[in-house]
């Protein structure tokens, strides 16, 4: 599973929604828009990165590093930002 689903699942799980639809309507993306980052074919924008931490009210920072390796596939850049990963 990805950190995306992972962010995705909490907030659904936090609020109580019954699908993906509901979780589209609390993040005012579409349905559509979501269903890309549940199957990977896009990575969540980073201005819903945040709006998902404000929600689970979780460090910026926790989301960013998460979020990066689904972001980004090169193990390179993943090893050289994880030198510096909060815990």
């Amino acid at each position: 599973m990805t950190y995306t689903n992972e962010l995705l699942d909490m907030v659904k799980a936090k609020y109580g929604l019954p699908s993906d639809y509901k979780l589209a309507q609390k993040l005012g993306v579409s349905r559509s828009r979501l269903s890309k980052w549940r199957n990977e074919l896009n990575s969540m924008d980073w201005d819903v990165a945040f709006q998902v931490a404000d929600l689970l009210e979780i460090n910026d920072q926790k989301v960013v590093y998460g979020l990066l390796e689904d972001k980004y596939k090169n193990p390179r850049l993943i090893n050289a930002l994880s030198e510096g990963k909060p815990a």
